[in-house]
């Protein structure tokens, strides 16, 4: 008999699926369905029970018979899974880390060489948590644990096999039906969808071609950071409602608890934690909201792409998007700095396989990878759990990551102001065409303006000079950091240092802060 211990997910082809397997799903509800399918997918198909399925998911199930443990996770990694093993031998899981704390034989440490990880990346990447002997499950993989012990493997790896026979118009006309069978089959008859809306085409391009009802879009009284303008005009445009949500800097300090709560692991990415406030208010006004996570990532959207040439080298690194502290930064500002743990040698290994494709294949490989699992879906995946608000992807669909998979770089990135070539191309067709080319702002957030706020920061300063961060960090090297960012002569002079540095002062600042408010959280106040 299998038995289902965990799952979390939403698969898109629920209705093949029931029909290739021979299940009656008529009458149940998507959990109860879900459920049903992915244990008979199970006893069909074993350990490439993933290849058959669209969409996202974490699975977890025991064989009574056989006493052996089965996970397996979606190939782009839209749903988390952790695992620890204990002391004596056990395997324990859950779709959330919290979900192990109070299982028998968990033990909460802190995994210390991965916080430098942390202050170089803005995220965890990787399979590693901060938490010592939780192990994330990499997308596309699988485990077993029984009679032989722990196994990993994977039934799914990422490729590019670009098909040089199409025009950028036949590659427009693939997105564009795919993203109708995305939107198709991302919802269940009855549902009526919201949508997130900013100034980009992104999420333009799938109010436009979706149902959704209203478009909600982050806003701020600082108007130079809010998108709330050119989002307003393309929902009037369309004929859809819109509402602007205002995330104050009372909304964005005073959610952080909750926030990394929620998230479980430290992220310094501040457009996380003030979607996290529009999200809160958001559920207030609607159930489903759709997202448009997967564009960036699969087409080339940011400006980094649009110039290769740095990292032609045959040895070059690619850290990815938001890297910020190096080695040197790192011994500077932390206690103890482990050179065994490289961001270096972790990204050289991590983009390895993708050396085979030209440089930008190789540099989306390493996002999906690293930055895209390990940060934009781990931030959906997060937000929604703590939240409440259902939010999902329509560009996470399997169908148009294999567009993105077989289309030959020019048609993503073609130099400067040249991104998403194919993407924008189909969105013209339903867009304005200041709309379908507008430049990408990046979900811009006034957080630099507001950590030199005395009124804002308050916590920041308690937290620099408490005993967690005497712990981890040289105090006055950090010290010195907010002193320069609040426009205070620093009590240690590095002044060629500090000059260079000026307008990333606040990233440095924010990332030692949310460091030591999970810390706080997750080891002095549980």
């Amino acid at each position: 008999m299998i038995e289902l211990k965990a799952y979390a997910g939403l698969i898109r082809n629920h209705a093949e699926l029931a029909t290739e397997l021979g299940i009656n799903i008529k009458w149940l509800s998507r959990q109860e369905r879900e459920e049903a399918l992915v244990i008979a997918a199970y006893q069909a198909w074993g350990e490439q029970m993933g290849t058959h399925i669209n969409g996202q998911f974490a699975i977890a199930l025991y064989d009574t018979e056989t006493e052996e443990l089965f996970c397996t996770r979606d190939p782009l990694g839209a749903e988390l899974l952790f695992y620890y093993q204990t002391s004596d031998g056990r395997v324990l899981v859950g779709t959330q880390i919290k979900d192990l704390f109070d299982q028998d034989g968990f033990v909460r440490e802190l995994n210390r060489e991965l916080v430098q990880f942390f202050m170089s990346f803005n995220y965890v990447p990787g399979e590693e948590t901060l938490f010592a002997g939780v192990r994330k499950l990499e997308p596309g993989g699988y485990l077993r644990f029984g009679a032989d012990g722990l196994q990993l493997g994977q039934y799914w790896e990422l490729t590019f096999e670009p098909d040089e026979s199409k025009s950028v118009e036949q590659w427009a006309d693939e997105i564009d039906a795919a993203m109708d069978a995305s939107l198709h089959d991302i919802m269940d008859e009855g549902e009526q969808p919201d949508s997130f809306l900013s100034g980009g085409v992104d999420s333009s391009y799938i109010m436009a071609k979706s149902q959704a009802k209203t478009g909600y879009c982050v806003a701020y009284e600082d108007q130079q950071a809010s998108e709330e303008e050119d989002a307003r005009a393309t929902a009037q445009f369309l004929g859809r409602g819109f509402e602007g949500i205002s995330v104050s800097p009372n909304d964005f300090f005073g959610d952080i608890d909750e926030f990394l709560l929620a998230y479980e692991q430290p992220s310094a990415d501040p457009a996380g934690l003030a979607l996290f406030s529009a999200c809160k208010k958001v559920a207030r006004k609607s159930t489903l909201c759709f997202s448009g996570e997967g564009a960036d990532e699969f087409f080339a959207g940011y400006s980094i792409y649009e110039n290769t040439g740095r990292y032609s080298a045959k040895d070059a690194v690619y850290y990815g998007t938001t890297y910020i502290m190096n080695d040197a930064e790192l011994k500077r500002f932390l206690k103890r700095f482990y050179p065994e743990r490289s961001a270096t040698e972790f990204m050289r290994e991590r983009g390895a396989a993708g050396k085979q494709y030209d440089t930008l294949s190789w540099m989306l490989y390493v996002d999906l990878r690293s930055y895209f699992e390990g940060s934009i879906l781990f931030n959906s995946t997060k937000i929604a759990r703590g939240t409440g608000l259902d939010i999902r992807m329509p560009y996470c669909d399997l169908r148009i990551f294999d567009i993105a998979r077989r289309m030959p770089s020019r048609f993503k990135a073609d130099g400067p102001g040249k991104n998403k070539i194919a993407l924008r191309a189909a969105a013209s067709r339903v867009l304005p065409e200041n709309v379908a080319y507008r430049k990408k702002l990046g979900f811009p957030v006034p957080v630099r303006k507001w950590l030199a706020d005395p009124q804002a920061n308050a916590d920041i300063v308690r937290a620099f000079a408490s005993d967690t961060a005497a712990e981890f960090f040289n105090v006055d090297e950090i010290g010195a950091l907010l002193d320069a960012l609040m426009g205070k002569k620093p009590r240690v002079a590095h002044p060629i240092w500090f000059g260079r540095r000026k307008t990333r002062l606040w990233r440095y600042v924010w990332t030692i802060y949310v460091f030591i408010r999970w810390y706080e959280l997750f080891f002095e106040q549980a």
